[in-house]
């Protein structure tokens, strides 16, 4: 049995840290983000001379006032988002200086874990390579779902070029972290049950009304992009 890959930093080219608290921010755009990110191992000094684990949330518009934005996340390389007191990242741990320190940081595993099918894994580590997508895949993993499901009844997604399925993915993923964007409320959640019981306000696997729209938008840019191709 092949053993379905973790998807918290799945290769060198992209990784997520959205456990990290980096989508508790109220501006989720790349933009905003990637500073965020490439200041975070200057950040990451700084708290750590000072023997700090408080977060940086009296310094940020949030999300969700309960949960947490950790500074000691960042860029471990080009691209490739993560947790700087890794000790992949290090020549040893420094989790225990974090808030919720090494037992806690080492064990989790997110939602999307448990939602996608080891196939379903491996589609998105393969097709997707850009580390802002990759992350908004993995913070509402039925969404994608949702969208993977289009296009297999519409095309055929075995059928597919893995070409194809990345430029689709990314152009899906685009309009979808614009809509998460101008959400106002948390949209990472740390369980199953908790992401299941909030994404009916944001995921398009939902039968909310609301999300009509944007389930239109993407039904019309997928179709469009692939009579053009």
């Amino acid at each position: 049995m092949i053993q379905a890959p973790l998807l918290c930093q799945p290769d060198r080219a992209k990784g997520c840290c959205a456990c990290c608290g980096l989508f508790n921010f109220q501006d989720i755009g790349r933009d905003n983000l990637k500073q965020f990110l490439s200041e975070g191992r200057k950040r990451s000094t700084f708290f750590l001379s000072r023997d700090d684990t408080t977060g940086i949330e009296s310094f940020a518009q949030i999300r969700d006032p309960a949960s947490y934005i950790c500074p000691h996340q960042g860029f471990l390389s080009k691209g490739r988002p993560g947790c700087l007191l890794h000790p992949r990242y290090r020549s040893s741990s420094k989790r225990h200086r974090s808030f919720f320190g090494e037992t806690i940081c080492g064990g989790f595993i997110c939602p999307a874990h448990d939602c996608y099918t080891g196939e379903e894994k491996r589609l998105i580590i393969e097709c997707i390579d850009d580390w802002y997508y990759y992350s908004i895949a993995i913070i509402d993993p039925e969404s994608t779902q949702w969208f993977l499901s289009y296009i297999d009844s519409r095309y055929g997604i075995h059928a597919l070029p893995k070409q194809t399925i990345k430029r689709l993915l990314s152009l899906f993923l685009e309009i979808h972290a614009d809509a998460l964007r101008r959400f106002p409320g948390p949209i990472f959640h740390y369980s199953v049950s908790e992401y299941r019981a909030a994404n009916k306000q944001f995921s398009l696997s939902s039968d909310n009304p609301r999300l009509e729209p944007e389930r239109r938008m993407v039904r019309a840019e997928i179709d469009h992009a692939r009579e053009l191709s």
